[in-house]
């Protein structure tokens, strides 16, 4: 008679590696029996089994705790050649979309800061998108914007902006992304352009009749002003919010385009921006740390504006506030 398999056969080796991934992504305080209980609707006892590799996860078991988790299978178990799986959210044409690439992102974030020793290395070729949602005002024009100009909803083309355009869901959910970002612990880096952008939209749209109303175009942009203030008091104290250390360097190299490297429990993510907003998602190994290479490098060049260095801090926050000043001074006399 054939004796029973054990987790140390063949079918199992690949499961132990899944598992073992799976177990370094989970923050220690969360429960992973009971969460992979309820998501795959088994008792306990039966998740127990799976994650000590007693019972083989099925596929569509293994493709729920991959979704849930948002793993990319193939990062965790090939790592060698020149392929890499990413995973993304498609937000073209639907606000349903938008709203699920919203409510993971957030997901995403309160994972991380339930993990004691989680970091972000954010290189922001604009305004990281956790600061875009800083004020309900400064967030309501970023989402409008998004909606209308990059992903084409159809809802939003023939709109103009106001207070009430945007639903009060999305403006809920932006404000719970920006307060879990300030928690945990990150590294930025910025160009003089990165502030450019945000400023720039704001005049296409006020000058192309996109603002019903002037006054609102010159309150997204002290309301601009006010995040840039924020993001240099808490580079001036190191700290986000207390014990959430923060670090800004400022880059004379062209970043190129938002990417952001995020470590926690030994493992590694890697997020490329494409599509203005949208990002690549992936936990490839060496994908992570060629990623990783870049960064790192990318500091070495630039110079930290954090902490004590605070002409340098002055200096590059200045040149932000007299940008936008002068946009609103000619959007006043215009």
């Amino acid at each position: 008679m054939a004796a029973k398999k054990t987790a140390s056969d063949t079918s199992f080796e690949m499961q132990e590696v899944f598992i073992k991934h799976l177990k370094q992504v989970v923050p220690a305080n969360v429960s992973l029996v009971d969460d992979i209980a309820d998501l795959l609707k088994i008792s306990n006892d039966s998740a127990y089994r799976r994650l000590r590799n007693e019972t083989e996860l099925s596929l569509d078991e293994t493709y729920k705790i991959c979704k849930h988790y948002r793993i990319s299978i193939d990062s965790v178990l090939s790592n060698k050649g020149d392929s890499v799986t990413c995973n993304y959210i498609k937000l073209t044409d639907s606000e349903e979309n938008f709203d699920n690439y919203l409510t993971g992102l957030l997901m995403q974030l309160e994972r991380l800061q339930k993990s004691e020793d989680a970091k972000i290395i954010y290189a922001a070729e604009e305004i990281p998108i956790f600061h875009s949602f800083f004020s309900k005002e400064l967030a309501a024009f970023k989402l409008f914007y998004w909606q209308r100009s990059v992903l084409n909803i159809p809802a939003y083309q023939t709109k103009k902006f106001d207070w009430e355009v945007i639903s009060e869901k999305q403006l809920e959910i932006t404000d719970k992304i920006h307060k879990t970002y300030l928690k945990i612990p990150s590294t930025e880096i910025w160009t003089d352009e990165t502030i450019t952008t945000t400023i720039k939209q704001i005049e296409y749209y006020f000058e192309s009749g996109a603002f019903k109303e002037k006054e609102d175009a010159i309150l997204v942009l002290q309301e601009l002003k006010k995040m840039a203030q924020a993001i240099n008091q808490y580079a001036e104290e190191e700290n986000k919010t207390k014990n959430c250390s923060f670090n800004l360097y400022n880059s004379d190299l062209v970043i190129g385009t938002n990417c952001i490297h995020v470590t926690v429990a030994g493992s590694a993510i890697s997020y490329i921006s494409f599509n203005t907003m949208n990002s690549l998602t992936t936990s490839n190994n060496q994908f992570c740390e060629e990623i990783e290479h870049w960064m790192k490098n990318l500091i070495k060049k630039s110079t930290l504006i954090s902490s004590i260095a605070e002409k340098q801090r002055f200096q590059f926050f200045s040149k932000a506030y007299k940008a936008i000043d002068n946009c609103i001074e000619r959007i006043k006399n215009y």
